[in-house]
């Protein structure tokens, strides 16, 4: 653990049990014991996928350990929440890894997040990108600060028909990159419309821009405030940029809209989602219209029954704004190359990971453990994902299922394109009264032409409890 690392970790310690001494609140605790094993030298694809970055790819052991917790809040005052998350890897490499570690202030309608904290998970864990083609659950959390709105507001204008939600932050790339010292900026902002009892419409994005650093190739990047206010704007980067963020945003410029239906029946719920990624003028256009994540997501409300809640996804990444090479006359349309960028080289990548779908596949780390972003080619796509959830004999149980064609680069297309067919089912076992740990137990394949036909298993033993 870098030193730096170890004095945030005292510090945030020494706070956390500051508050709790003058507090009568538990701080709760857990801990597991995990290992894979697989017949290829690498792990099958979804033992490694949406793991926030703790599963290496290859076979392991590991310690997780999670302390957390809250100090309510009296009346009109501020809430806090704390956590802190490791894992020590015991083989085949010996570290510590940082998974969280992050205080949440809250007061009323509002948050600020200072530290690194995972996303929230959407739809039980069955989508193949957490319902967002761009921020997924593949990484580790960055570090930084969040400020955002803790639910869904109603306007006061609107009545209950029309509430926003939103947020604004500012993270760091600290893992070893082409570009040293690379910010990322974040902010969102999505509307629900509640057209009745039963159905609602939420529409919104998410905008992301890496910027600033220094690139070996085209040295300091504009981060002064100026260079700032273009960032947080989507405005093109002036003379003081490099060639193609003086036609486009500056920095690199990732987004998604979301348009989401929510339908709530009488024993089933109904959910429709489609993630539609951006990244210059053509994408916010909707050129690309045909790319993007279709979900659609069932609950049947049945938690104790065979078959509890049911997923069915599609991605699509083959048009890219047409096959058109980007060029003056054309506006810099075309190609538009998801999740590269010609200044940030490790596009959009973290310690080695896609931050997006993580159909997307990441290029091998260098000898420095860098990653020269998404394969090329790679990031043109057809994905199916289906996946479901539910109970067995007081079991619990959840299955994923998905097949992959990747096409190639335009001009330089596959023949034949490679296809994947992977598949994870993970189980829980009730926990005995003679055990002080709860059981689970997953296994899962790899077969076809794009990764190595595989098979992997894992199990994890976790002990949840307060002191």
């Amino acid at each position: 653990m870098k030193q730096r690392h170890l004095v945030s970790l005292i510090i945030f310690l020494s706070i956390v049990q500051y508050q709790i001494g003058f507090s009568q609140n538990s701080t709760n605790y857990s801990i597991a014991l995990n290992g894979a094993a697989t017949t290829k030298n690498t792990l099958p694809f979804w033992l490694t996928a949406n793991t926030f970055g703790t599963v290496p790819n290859t076979d392991f052991a590991s310690v997780n350990t999670s302390f957390f917790g809250e100090i309510p809040a009296k009346k009109n005052s501020f809430n806090f929440e704390y956590k802190a998350s490791f894992t020590g890897f015991l083989s085949p490499s010996k570290k510590i890894m940082i998974n969280e570690l992050y205080g949440t202030l809250q007061f009323k309608k509002w948050h600020i997040t200072l530290g690194n904290k995972n996303d929230a998970i959407q739809w039980e864990g069955l989508s193949s990108s957490n319902g967002n083609i761009l921020k997924s659950t593949n990484t580790r959390a960055l570090p930084g600060i969040n400020i955002a709105s803790n639910a869904y507001i109603k306007l006061p204008f609107a009545k209950n028909w029309l509430s926003i939600k939103f947020n604004y932050a500012e993270y760091l790339m600290n893992d070893k990159r082409i570009v040293n010292h690379v910010h990322l900026h974040h902010k969102s902002l999505y509307f629900k419309s509640s057209l009745n009892s039963k159905l609602a419409v939420i529409t919104g994005l998410d905008h992301y821009v890496q910027w600033g650093g220094t690139s070996p190739i085209y040295g300091k990047q504009p981060s002064g405030l100026k260079d700032y206010i273009k960032i947080i704007t989507g405005s093109s980067g002036g003379t003081s940029a490099s060639e193609g963020d003086q036609i486009n945003a500056l920095g690199n410029t990732i987004g998604a809209y979301l348009l989401q239906l929510n339908y709530k029946g009488l024993k089933t719920n109904w959910n429709f989602y489609y993630s539609h990624p951006f990244e210059d003028r053509s994408g916010r256009e909707m050129q690309n219209w045909r790319d993007g994540l279709y979900g659609v997501f069932v609950d049947l409300n049945k938690p104790k029954s065979f078959i509890n809640q049911v997923l069915l996804e599609f991605t699509y990444t083959k048009h890219m704004s047409g096959a058109n090479a980007p060029d003056d006359a054309n506006g810099g349309r075309g190609r538009d190359n998801y999740f590269n960028n010609f200044v940030y080289n490790s596009g959009w990548t973290y310690y080695g990971n896609t931050i997006g779908s993580p159909y997307f596949t990441a290029t091998p780390l260098n000898e420095e453990g860098v990653s020269n972003g998404i394969i090329l080619g790679d990031n043109r796509f057809i994905a199916f994902n289906f996946g479901w959830n539910g109970n067995l004999h007081n079991l619990k149980y959840k299955a994923i299922f998905s097949h992959a064609t990747y096409v190639g680069w335009f001009d330089y297309e596959y023949h034949p394109q490679p296809k994947q067919f992977s598949g994870f089912l993970a189980v829980t076992f009730p926990k005995l009264k003679n055990l002080p740990f709860t059981i689970t137990v997953s296994s899962s394949f790899d077969t076809g032409t794009y990764r190595p036909v595989n098979f992997g298993g894992f199990i994890k033993l976790s002990k949840t409890g307060f002191f």
